[in-house]
């Protein structure tokens, strides 16, 4: 799967991906297992694009991990 993938379908790349995700995140702040089975439950079954758009919503400082396995909004 290639990360940023403009030509072919733009909602599979990075940025669409974790934006749902980040959607989901800001209305529930919540644990990573719940996080996790809604993200592969209602937007994509692919566990590595999961993390990937963890990373990336880390990265651009909107989540941050407190304590082991929780999740909350910047």
């Amino acid at each position: 799967m290639i990360i940023v993938n403009y030509d072919e379908n733009p909602k599979n790349s990075i940025f669409y991906i974790s934006a749902l995700l980040y959607n989901y995140l800001i209305n529930t702040c919540s644990e990573f297992e719940s996080a996790y089975r809604y993200f592969i439950n209602n937007i994509l079954r692919n566990d590595l694009m999961f993390y990937y758009s963890l990373d990336w919503l880390f990265l651009l400082n909107k989540i941050k991990r407190i304590e082991k396995g929780l999740i909350i909004c910047a």
